[in-house]
């Protein structure tokens, strides 16, 4: 299965209407945690963003004398058409950014979202500094980069599966544990 894992740094929270906010940064890894596509965009529309800024670092003299988004779309469809299954932490929303400038993934794919799982399996919603705070990860650049964030999303993946696997063992040998798989709705 090729598996991918993707982040993105925007310029704020919504790729539609009248005033859509951009992508800023995306970053693809594959499930070995090589790097596939690690790329900055100038936008398009926006011209500031400091409310983003504040998180992600990045402003407009960072990505000034950079292409669009455009040059990179041949490419970031490649990736994701050969996608078996997709990893991100709250996937759907960078999946909204994507989806904005065209880019899409197959229909067969699995989307898996690294935040709902987490979710489930704490019982409360983590950020992802959280989460990979939990889990020990030690960053290898800055929260709120869209590289970083890749990795630490994939690292957050893999220690889920590991638990997951490690419980199904118990469960296997015949020691009990209460959490259900797959994760169910809470109300």
């Amino acid at each position: 299965m090729n598996s991918i894992c993707f982040d993105t740094e925007t310029t704020g929270l919504h790729p539609n209407g009248s005033d859509p906010d951009e992508i800023l940064t995306i970053s693809i890894i594959g499930r070995d945690g090589s790097v596939l596509l690690d790329e900055r965009f100038r936008p398009t529309v926006k011209t500031e963003w400091p409310h983003a800024s504040a998180v992600n670092g990045i402003y407009p003299e960072d990505v000034a004398d950079l292409p669009t988004i455009e040059t990179a779309i041949p490419r970031l469809r490649e990736i994701f058409a050969g996608a078996d299954e997709i990893i991100g932490y709250n996937v759907g929303f960078d999946l909204g950014f994507l989806s904005a400038v065209g880019v899409r993934p197959r229909e067969d794919a699995r989307i898996t979202d690294t935040m709902n799982l987490f979710t489930w399996f704490m019982g409360r919603r983590y950020k992802l500094v959280d989460a990979a705070d939990h889990i020990g990860y030690e960053w290898t650049g800055r929260a709120h980069g869209s590289l970083a964030d890749a990795l630490a999303t994939l690292a957050g993946q893999r220690w889920l599966e590991q638990w997951l696997v490690a419980r199904s063992e118990e469960r296997r040998v015949g020691k009990e544990w209460t959490a259900r798989w797959p994760p169910q709705t809470r109300t």
